[in-house]
C-alpha cells in the first residue's frame, strides 16, 4: 500500500463533456479516499460510499444533491492499482475527470511522485467474501463478472473481450503495484469508428482523439492507434484497467479472482454493488 504525501493537479480535456477540466489530489486524514466535485464541501464523501453508475462510456459517481463526477475509472484505478485506499482527497472540476492519455499512465507516474509506500499492511484492510457470486447482462447471458474467493491476499483478475476486427482477446492479472505500472496503466481507451457520430451527437466523445484513443474502424477492417498498439491484447488490458478503477468503489482491496467476460463498466460496478451488499 501507498500513502499520498504532497499535492498536485493534472489538467485537460474531458473525454466527453470535452471541456477544460482539471484534478487535485492532495492527502488528507481520512479512513478511505474522498472525492469532491469542485470546492464545495458539502459535495464530498467517500468513493465506497457514493451511488455510482456505469455505462459502455464510463463510470459516474454521484452525490447526494444528485451532482456527478464523470468518467472516474482511470484515475481510480491508479489509486487501486498503487494500493491507496485511504488518507487521499480526489477533488475535480469541470464535472468529469480529464481524459488526459486515455490510460492511466501521467496520474500513475503523478501517484508515485508524490507518495510514499507503506511497509506494515494490516491483513483487516483487505476485503473478503465467503461465498462466490456472479452478476450477468440481463439481456445477454454471454456478458457477466463472477467474484470467487481465496484465502490469500490477492486479487487476481481474468478478463476476456471480443469485438468484430479485434477478435477476442483473453488476459490474466495479478494485481500487484509493480504489474499495474508495467502491464497496465498503458493500455488506453477505444471505440468503435462506427459508434463516434452517434456518441457526439449525444454529448460524448467531445474530447477524444487519438492522443488518448484507439479508434477501430469496423467499417475498413483497421485498428487505428497513435503509434500502433503497445501489446497485441491492449483492448483486454484496458479492461482489465477500467476494472480495477470500478472495484476501487469498495474502498478496500478486495481479495479473491473476479473473471470478466465481455463485461464493461454496468457489470464492473453491479459486483462490486453486490459485493458491498455481502
Amino acid at each position: 500500500m501507498r500513502k499520498i504525501i504532497s499535492s498536485f493537479e493534472l489538467a485537460g480535456k474531458g473525454l466527453h463533456s470535452g471541456k477544460d477540466c482539471r484534478v487535485k489530489i492532495e492527502p488528507c486524514e481520512s479512513e478511505f479516499v474522498l472525492l469532491r466535485s469542485g470546492e464545495n464541501e458539502e459535495n464530498e464523501s467517500e468513493i465506497c460510499s457514493l451511488r455510482n453508475s456505469g455505462s459502455a462510456r464510463g463510470s459516474d459517481y454521484i452525490f447526494e444533491n444528485g451532482e456527478r463526477v464523470r468518467t472516474c475509472e482511470h484515475v481510480l484505478s491508479a489509486f487501486a492499482g498503487l494500493g491507496i485506499w485511504r488518507d487521499a482527497r480526489i477533488t475535480v472540476e469541470g464535472g468529469e475527470m480529464p481524459a488526459l492519455d486515455g490510460c492511466a499512465e501521467k496520474i500513475t507516474q503523478q501517484i508515485l511522485s508524490h507518495s510514499l509506500e507503506l511497509e506494515d499492511v494490516d491483513e483487516q484492510t483487505f476485503l473478503r467474501v465467503d461465498s462466490p457470486l456472479i452478476v450477468h447482462d440481463d439481456n445477454n447471458c454471454n456478458r457477466f463478472a463472477a467474484y470467487f474467493p481465496d484465502s490469500s491476499n490477492r486479487l487476481l483478475i481474468t478478463c476476456c473481450v471480443s469485438y468484430k476486427i479485434v477478435g477476442s482477446e483473453l488476459f490474466d492479472f495479478d494485481c500487484t503495484p509493480e504489474n499495474f505500472c508495467g502491464e497496465i496503466s498503458r493500455a488506453r481507451t477505444f471505440a468503435m469508428l462506427s459508434d463516434i457520430e452517434y456518441l457526439r451527437s449525444h454529448g460524448m466523445a467531445l474530447g477524444g482523439s487519438l492522443e488518448n484513443a484507439i479508434l477501430i474502424d469496423d467499417v475498413k477492417g483497421e485498428i487505428l492507434a497513435s503509434g500502433g498498439l503497445r501489446w497485441s491484447d491492449e483492448f483486454a488490458r484496458h479492461k482489465v484497467l477500467d476494472l480495477i478503477g470500478d472495484l476501487a468503489s469498495l474502498g478496500r482491496k478486495l481479495s479473491g479472482h473476479v473473471i470478466a467476460v465481455r463485461a464493461g463498466h454496468e457489470l464492473h460496478l453491479k459486483l462490486a454493488n453486490l459485493i458491498k451488499q455481502q
